[in-house]
């Protein structure tokens, strides 16, 4: 039992005292970050138009999936991947609990759908443009 609860005692302080607990190593990306923000916003439009009927084999959506890539890697050179990477663990945690459900079938709600990612991806832009370390 003392065995036991001294390993306890070990692992806790080694978690305790690892580099990621380092206060000032904290991430200064907080929910209201406006790259975050925009980064989550469109990772949750992309999924939605990949559940429209063809979306994801039209070309329209690729060249817009290619438009995130290039903004991801804009934002990487601007030093704003901790902003990416906290919106994609939030989106992970949060779309299986995402209640809008498919797209309707029909042209008419693809063509939302990919309206509404590109203009996500504008927002993204331009936070990605305006982001200060």
């Amino acid at each position: 039992m003392r065995a036991a609860a001294a390993a306890a005692g070990v692992v806790s302080a080694a978690m305790f005292f690892a580099p990621g607990c380092d206060r000032a190593g904290d991430n200064k990306s907080s929910a209201s970050d406006p790259v975050r923000r925009a980064s989550f916003r469109s990772l949750a439009a992309r999924d939605f138009l990949l559940t429209c009927t063809g979306g994801p084999e039209r070309l329209e959506t690729r060249r817009q999936l290619e438009r995130m890539s290039e903004l991801n890697r804009f934002a990487f050179e601007k030093g704003a991947m901790p902003s990416l990477q906290l919106a994609a663990n939030d989106w992970a945690g949060l779309s299986p609990h995402d209640t809008r459900g498919r797209c309707a079938p029909g042209e008419p709600a693809y063509q939302a759908a990919l309206t509404d990612l590109s203009a996500r991806l504008d927002q993204l832009a331009a936070a990605i443009g305006d982001y200060q370390q």
